[in-house]
């Protein structure tokens, strides 16, 4: 420890000296880039601004304050670059590797390495390799913006006017329905509660769902259009044409602890119910979980998801939050171990002392559970040994102050899935800590805990306290029970931007506390309870830039959370004033996930579940702070960073769609849309017979023919009059191979 302190003290001292001989003053982020220079002897830092003119040097941006002093040949004799001369304010492009000598020149009073501005998307859009997609670079066959796919956006927190549901030029709305489950009115069909809205004029009345900006957030890093933010661009989304469906909820607490979720699961059925009418494929996102569950892929909420996707109906969700948090503890039990011991914790974020634990053993084992209070390493009270008797056991132990622990256990000896499990509900009004231990003799115990009141989750460590043979929790399996699903693409986050400034000039930086395109430290890790690598893939979610509601008072200039915006747009059409602020999370990172999902269902619209993890895994990028992942990925990052281009290519291929730039031989349709006929023409190298086949987005067959191709050119039709509006698939089947395209009735 003294050499750590000696070392430090050394590497200060050595900074400051260098200042010293530098007759500029500095503007903090040049200090930390000298320091950071001269730690990593000579190796950029990242999150500059720097500038690859092709000369083989890299230039940084800079602006400084001159005085009569200042030679501008000193300058050049440098290699610095002379740009605007504003009065005393010259802007300057100096040599990375030359700053420190740079600020000792005579004549400079003040030296400002550029900033790197980030108030948005554009550094996710950028890393992800969005960007290229929305331009059809990278070797793509065209252009991808989510053009005829339905993003469904499931959270809470919307604003039904943000300019960032528009379309890029603000002139089209891009909301195809909305149901508020909370609300009171006409719930969709086949829905006994809620109220749907199906028309703009009765969203933008209606205004919000509930108060927050959560929602909002999340859909405009998905979809948002950018349309009232720096040059239409700044906060536009990944899937900017895409249409939008948003479900409104706010899950009772019987929803989390029982893992069904119903009614996210009817909100998922709603997007992909509404999307096959469209006769568009959908993916829908949810940027919410707990840890209560068993983990394992089994859940009710994960069956009911397995069994509701498909080709062309894809779930995008977040892996969680608590990878910093020891919110499990594991125990393996054997004829002479017997025993494991730990105190969950409370969140104090919560304001009282509740939380849930959720205990759940192998199928055909069993385990029982007590309860303790200490006060220190003193036992004040405990309840019996309580075995699996399928039963419900109210408890309540009084503690040293004489105040009271109330317990509700429920026991079974088989759970849905076929495991032992035991849920503990405390609300501890006690001063003493509360024990939970579990023994058995044979099989596997996983326990997790965790809180969720209205729309919030509150999570805290186990620990063992003052007991040498109680455990500590781990931040291993902390991803969510959701996140645990099979057919679900489970989103870690990553750091695209760790510093920014907001609209009152003010910065925010991330930097010393966290790696620039490192992995977030709060994004939960696997493995599932079953031995499964999740979460599948990591997308940017530190921190981004989108969205929030006008209705959300916490964003207004007089409220704490003001410091996080970035962006103000006044709309001409209302006279009212939006804001794009900053967030972070997986929260965040799953939407970002999800928009490029959209964008590889636009390439290929009847993509399955399971083609869409094997692309992403497949083109996932890996770089120093990923490391080496092994080919079936690992729990920290699944199989790497996600990669746009990349995956709407393996897209392409896994579906076989192909497109005039592919190879030959190609079949051509026109027209592409088209409302009543599709033309089907191509050079066949030899007589023979042919089949063409159009699907939907399903894979189901809506009309088939065989014909007999002639050597040479040859012309068929389908028509399509009757068919509903939305994406299709035409196969053409010839003795040289299968080849398919994506077409469009409108």
């Amino acid at each position: 420890m003294v050499r750590k302190s000696l070392l430090l003290s050394l590497c200060c001292l050595s900074l400051s000296a260098a200042l010293a001989q530098q007759s500029a003053k500095l503007s903090p982020l040049t200090q930390i880039y000298l320091h950071r220079m001269e730690q990593s002897r000579g190796q950029l830092p990242p999150q500059y601004a720097y500038r690859f003119p092709g000369s083989g040097q890299v230039y940084v941006g800079a602006m400084v304050k001159t005085t009569a002093a200042l030679d501008p040949e000193a300058l050049t004799a440098l290699g610095a670059h002379i740009g605007t001369k504003a009065g005393s304010i010259w802007t300057l492009q100096l040599p990375a590797t030359k700053v420190k000598e740079i600020a000792a020149v005579p004549g400079i009073a003040y030296l400002q390495l550029d900033e790197p501005v980030y108030p948005s998307l554009a550094a996710a859009r950028e890393q992800t390799g969005v960007d290229s997609v929305h331009e059809g670079l990278a070797g793509l066959p065209q252009a991808y913006h989510g053009d005829n796919v339905v993003v469904g956006v499931i959270d809470a927190g919307f604003d039904y006017r943000h300019p960032s549901l528009f379309d890029t030029t603000g002139t089209i709305y891009r909301v195809d329905k909305v149901w508020e489950q909370v609300s009171a009115g006409t719930p969709p069909a086949g829905y006994t509660y809620g109220s749907e809205l199906s028309n703009p004029a009765d969203m933008w009345a209606d205004g919000h769902d509930l108060i927050g900006s959560h929602g909002a957030h999340v859909a405009g890093i998905a979809a948002g259009g950018g349309y009232g933010s720096s040059a239409g661009k700044a906060f536009r989304g990944m899937a900017p044409a895409a249409s939008l469906v948003l479900v409104g909820i706010k899950p009772p607490p019987s929803d989390w602890t029982t893992t069904g979720m119903g009614s996210i699961i009817d909100g998922m059925n709603y997007v992909y119910t509404h999307a096959a009418a469209q006769g568009r494929p959908a993916v829908v996102n949810l940027s919410w979980g707990c840890s209560i569950g068993p983990h394992d892929g089994l859940s009710l909420f994960s069956q009911a998801c397995d069994a509701l996707t498909g080709p062309g109906k894809l779930f995008v969700c977040s892996a969680g939050n608590n990878g910093s948090t020891r919110l499990h503890v594991n125990k393996t039990f054997t004829a002479t171990d017997t025993a494991v011991h730990s105190f969950p914790g409370f969140d104090p974020a919560l304001g009282e002392k509740k939380t849930w634990v959720d205990i759940w053993g192998d199928s055909s084992k069993t385990f029982c559970v007590q309860l303790s209070l200490y006060s220190g390493t003193t036992r004040t009270d405990s309840t019996g040994w309580i075995c699996l008797d399928d039963q419900l056991h109210n408890l309540f132990m009084t503690g040293g102050s004489a105040d009271t622990l109330y317990a509700s256990l429920v026991t079974s000896t088989s759970e849905f899935n076929g495991k032992p499990r035991v849920f503990i509900d405390l609300h501890s009004k006690v001063a003493d800590d509360v024990l939970i231990s579990i023994r058995g003799t044979a099989g596997t115990v996983h326990m997790w805990s965790g809180y969720v009141k209205d729309t919030r989750g509150y999570y805290a460590d186990f620990s063992r306290k003052n007991l040498t043979w109680a455990v500590n929790g781990n931040t291993n399996s902390t991803i969510g029970d959701m996140a645990s699903t099979r057919s679900a693409i489970a989103v870690a986050a990553y750091n695209s931007t760790v510093t920014y400034t907001n609209v009152s000039g003010g910065v925010q930086d991330y930097s010393m506390a966290v790696n620039y395109k490192g992995r977030a430290p709060f994004s939960s890790k696997g493995p599932t309870a079953d031995g499964r690598i999740k979460p599948d893939i990591a997308a940017p979610g530190l921190v981004l830039g989108s969205a929030v509601s006008s209705y959300d008072t916490s964003y207004f200039s007089t409220a704490p959370g003001y410091g996080s915006v970035v962006h103000l747009w006044t709309d001409p059409n209302n006279n009212k004033e939006y804001a794009y602020a900053m967030m972070m999370g997986t929260s965040m990172s799953s939407p970002s996930a999800a928009g490029i999902v959209a964008l590889m269902l636009q390439a290929a619209p009847a993509l399955t579940p399971q083609q869409t993890l094997d692309a992403l895994a497949a083109t996932a990028l890996q770089d120093s702070y990923t490391g080496t992942i092994a080919p079936g990925g690992n729990n920290n990052w699944g199989h790497g960073k996600i990669h746009a281009p990349g995956a709407i290519a393996a897209a392409l291929t896994a579906t076989g769609i192909t497109t005039p730039s592919a190879a030959a031989p190609m079949f051509r349709v026109y027209p592409n849309p088209a409302a009543e006929t599709f033309y089907i023409s191509f050079q066949a190298s030899a007589a023979g017979s042919a089949q063409l086949r159009l699907s939907d987005v399903q894979g189901r067959t809506i009309y088939a023919a065989d014909h007999t191709a002639v050597n040479g050119s040859n012309t068929w039709n389908i028509p399509v009059q009757r068919l509903s509006k939305g994406v299709y698939l035409i196969t053409l089947t010839t003795a040289t191979g299968a080849q398919m395209q994506r077409v469009v009735v409108q």
